[in-house]
């Protein structure tokens, strides 16, 4: 589950941090502070006068950036939606764990916090390389409320954290939880089958129904730790090509489609799904949906007449083992019609 905000949350400093490089520098003071507040999602931030705003939105992944006018110095909300309560220790744990994971990475200091009305935190102050190849410093406090994760703070050139120490303090002082939000989260799903137009696939109990992350996707669910995915996308059959044409048409091109960085076959078969014909691929790569992080998937691609159907399963790699057998069940309960 919190894999996938840490990730979020370093792949958006990394961003912010090359789009920054090479900026000169000049000191801000916080004498005039622009409040900014989300009710859909229940906090507010100050950041100073002439600062940029920037919001980011990935599924159920929100990034909200606040830029200092030469790049050197940037305020951050991550926000993270949970399909059932998020438990803060594990946010905590998965947090600490991808910030320590960070070439040069260098604790200065932690401590328990309390922010606004009583929302219990963590923060944390260090430095590390955030994709530039130069050691910055950040402090951030990482707090849940029910299914929400927050991570929020500042990071920059360690200088500024110096130079401008009453800007930082400002900010993080100034961020609250708000007393409610509008967001309308994804909801559990009760476990069962879910059916779609000209197929149904059945879903565990507990599995969360997600945004599809493509245009071309049907449906996209999630066990609820957030570790395991399933999506489908159907497909209609090349005019004059056949099933086995265009399975092997896939193979070939699959590594070079632009989806997959570092594509790596690791097994395929025929097999049936449902009495139809069907091909399983099981492959290893960097989706372009979360560059930099590999993930292992096992695919079905399904024959029905003109229609093909993909029914695709993914999970980090150290986990496909475990996972499999719920893998399995999910996309070989697929059913067309």
């Amino acid at each position: 589950m919190l894999r996938e905000i840490a990730r979020f949350t370093i792949a958006c400093l990394i961003c912010l941090v090359l789009v920054s490089s090479g900026c000169g520098g000049g000191s801000i003071t916080p004498e005039t502070m622009i409040l900014f507040e989300s009710t859909e999602h229940g906090f507010s931030i100050e950041y100073p006068e002439g600062w940029s705003e920037n919001v980011q939105e990935t599924d159920t992944q929100f990034s909200f950036e606040f830029t200092g006018p030469e790049g050197l110095l940037a305020a951050s909300v991550y926000l993270y939606y949970g399909c059932g309560e998020i438990t803060p220790a594990d946010f905590l744990a998965q947090g600490e764990e991808y910030l320590s994971s960070m070439p040069g990475y260098q604790l200065i200091s932690e401590r328990d916090v309390v922010v606004g009305a009583g929302f219990a935190g963590h923060e944390t102050v260090a430095k590390g390389d955030l994709g530039n190849g130069q050691i910055g410093e950040f402090r951030f406090v990482l707090l849940v409320r029910e299914r929400q994760g927050f991570w929020y703070g500042v990071h920059g050139e360690s200088a500024e954290f110096d130079d401008q120490e009453d800007t930082v303090e400002a900010i993080m002082e100034s961020f609250e939880v708000l007393s409610s939000y509008t967001y309308d989260w994804p909801k559990p799903w009760p476990g069962g089958e879910y059916v779609g137009t000209g197929f149904s696939i059945i879903i565990p109990a507990g599995w969360c129904q997600y945004p599809v992350l493509r245009t071309e996707h049907v449906c996209h669910f999630e066990d609820a730790d957030r570790s395991t995915s399933v999506h489908v996308s159907p497909q209609q059959l090349p005019g004059d090509t056949t099933p086995e044409e265009y399975i092997d048409d896939v193979v070939e091109n699959l590594p070079s489609s632009g989806y997959w960085e570092n594509f790596s076959l690791v097994a395929e078969r025929s097999v049936i799904v449902g009495g139809a014909a069907a091909y399983e691929l099981v492959f290893t790569g960097m989706s372009d949906l979360s560059p930099g992080y590999m993930l292992q998937c096992k695919y079905l691609i399904v024959c029905h007449g003109e229609e093909i159907f993909w029914v695709m399963a993914a999970t980090d790699p150290d986990l496909f083992e475990q996972q499999e057998s719920v893998i399995d069940d999910v996309i070989y309960s697929f059913r067309i019609g």
